[in-house]
């Protein structure tokens, strides 16, 4: 007997559900935590193989082809006679595998769109504006019937998965590589890591790790450098994998007969019984448009340090020294308790939360929530700071700048006679750069003065590099512009900056929140554009060139060009909005934390 279990999650709720499928025979069973719960009993007049549930409409696969079911009314509403092998919900579409072609379907129309192969596809993803679909022995780039590139393999490719956040392609051959390709641009993809693992079944990102799924073992592998992945949690299972699905911030997969799920802090749970699971969930239940007000949480006190979103999972504090993770689905899944406020943005870098607080220290935490280590520094940290592979680089109310390595080490440290009175910015080639009382400062990556050039204001936002060029903001409202190679400055303008003024690099333009609204300023320091605003928050951009900013307690959504495409009150805050797998999330004053549904990505 073959228990097949469906998965599909309910906006605005908590809770997964699962529909567990015995022949024509389906359950729903409702899973908060590690309780399941049944909600609803139906028998099909059919036998469904794989399938995709929106609200209480279901689209299976049966041996006739795509079926919709209404959950509600029990009786099945239209047919697609097409030859169908697989079925995935990806950018708003049922997308169907079928012989030697994938079928782009609308859900509301049935209308379709075919991608032809000379292969019989295995798998296909979406990816910015591209399908990306492996056929045979080959993966492809493909939008509007154009296939861009293709890699080929030594032996048929079974299976791939994109990491959105990292741009990054994994994938899998059937004559056991593990491969990874490198998507920073779309258009020129790098393989930058292969590998030999034995009987390899599937591949699935989560957050910053990537699973390897191999027979009745999964290796956990961290991907800090995608040229050289490192294995950091092994589970042996006594019975062999053998189907995986993945929601926003779990994978739920099965082995003989128990069901497990395993979420962002990498804690493996038995959670039931099934002998096999498939996905059939959209990110919400219904379809969703921009602007759509997916969950609120209240934190019962103030956050002032920007959200940080990550692959899978949320990232707050509060002014109490609570740092607060959530899941994507705004389920809490953690605090803990510094010794003091904390107002600068936490951030996330494989697999760790790195936090500053008011009581001069330097956090490092794990993703289940606990302690790695903490480091002393000379006085609080209230003001940005930045994470790459090789540490963390803070600047203190003290003065002084730090980069400290991932296993606490303090590289070097850094103080002069000016005290630093910005966030600290870092490059690509890992040069420092950050303002103080008078001048704007650039070290060496080894933390010695590369240059120094005196401003004579006091400077107030954090340093930001584009192309050849710094720019940064002082208290007086001018805003410079100094080379980056000479620090020598190329030109400066007077802007209504405010103390809570923040630079956004976008392409060519600068994009900052003044006291009169937000300007769009280019390179040479002329405005190309003016939303009016009253004293708005720190403005974050999309990839796609969206902007998000608060103004009098709204949440206002503008393109480039300065429509404004939606807005939602929210409340009062002094922090940017923060993005990431296609969510706006915002934290007020009052505690409250709000998500908006809105087909964006981060930088």
């Amino acid at each position: 007997m073959i228990i097949l279990v469906l998965i599909f999650l309910i906006s605005f709720s908590l809770a997964v559900q699962l529909m567990t499928v015995e022949e024509n025979f389906v359950s729903v069973v409702e899973i908060e935590g590690e309780s399941l719960k049944s909600t609803l009993d139906l028998v099909l007049p059919f036998t469904p193989m794989k399938g995709v549930v929106l609200s209480d409409k279901a689209y299976f696969v049966t041996t006739t082809g795509i079926v919709e079911y209404d959950l509600k009314r029990k009786k099945i509403d239209r047919e697609l006679k097409i030859r169908a092998e697989n079925l995935k919900w990806e950018d708003e579409k049922l997308v169907v595998l079928s012989k030697k072609k994938v079928l782009i379907v609308d859900p509301i129309t049935f209308d379709y769109e075919t991608i032809d192969l000379q292969e019989d596809p295995t798998d296909v993803e979406r990816f910015e504006d591209y399908w990306i679909v492996s056929h045979g022995r080959y993966i492809s780039l493909i939008r509007n019937d154009e296939e861009y590139w293709k890699i080929e393999s030594n032996s048929d490719i079974i299976g791939i998965s994109v990491n959105k956040g990292k741009k990054s392609l994994s994938g899998i051959t059937k004559g056991g590589t593990l491969f990874i390709v490198d998507l920073e641009n779309p258009l020129t993809p790098k393989v930058v890591y292969f590998t030999d693992i034995e009987e390899l079944r599937e591949v699935e990102w989560l957050g910053d790790f990537l699973f390897v799924f191999s027979r009745n073992k999964i290796l956990v592998m961290s991907t800090i450098k995608l040229n050289s992945l490192k294995v950091v949690k092994e589970y042996t299972l006594s019975s062999m994998v053998s189907s995986i699905v993945k929601t926003d911030d779990s994978l739920f997969f099965t082995a003989g007969t128990t069901l497990y799920r395993v979420d962002v802090s990498l804690l493996m749970k038995k959670l039931g019984v099934a002998r096999k699971i498939f996905l059939v969930s959209a990110p919400s239940s219904k379809l969703t448009v921009p602007g759509e007000l997916l969950w609120k949480i209240d934190l019962d006190s103030e956050v002032r340090a920007p959200v940080t979103v990550g692959d899978g999972f949320i990232v707050l504090a509060d002014v109490e020294g609570l740092v607060h993770v959530l899941s994507i689905s705004g389920k809490k899944l953690w605090s803990y308790k510094t010794g003091f406020v904390i107002t600068a943005p936490p951030r996330v870098f494989m697999g760790r939360v790195y936090v500053t607080s008011w009581d001069d220290h330097l956090y490092a935490l794990s993703l289940s929530g606990h302690l790695l280590w903490k480091v002393r520094l000379d006085a609080d940290v209230s003001k940005s700071f930045e994470v790459n592979s090789q540490g963390v680089y803070v600047s203190t109310d003290g003065g002084e700048a730090y980069l400290i390595d991932h296993e606490s080490n303090i590289l070097w440290q850094f103080k002069d006679d000016d005290w630093i009175s910005t966030g600290i910015a870092v490059d690509d080639r890992g040069t420092v750069y950050f303002g103080t009382s008078r001048s704007l400062y650039s070290l060496y990556p080894n933390g010695t003065v590369r240059w120094k050039t005196d401003i004579g204001y006091l400077l107030t936002t954090r340093p930001v590099v584009i192309e050849d060029y710094v720019f940064v903001g002082s208290n007086s409202g001018w805003l410079f512009c100094v080379d980056r190679s000479t620090g020598g400055v190329i030109w400066k303008e007077k802007f209504p900056l405010t103390l809570n003024t923040e630079l956004f690099a976008h392409g060519k333009h600068l994009v900052m929140n003044t006291e009169e609204g937000v300007y769009i300023v280019d390179l040479q320091g002329g405005v190309n554009k003016i939303i009016s605003a009253v004293s708005p928050s720190p403005v974050v951009v999309s990839k796609e060139g969206y902007l998000f900013f608060v103004s009098n307690g709204i949440l206002y959504s503008y393109t480039f060009d300065g429509q404004k495409r939606w807005e939602e009150r929210v409340g009062e805050t002094n922090s940017a909005p923060a993005l990431g797998e296609e969510r706006v999330v915002v934290a007020t004053r009052e505690g409250i934390v709000y998500c908006f549904f809105d087909k964006v990505y981060s930088q």
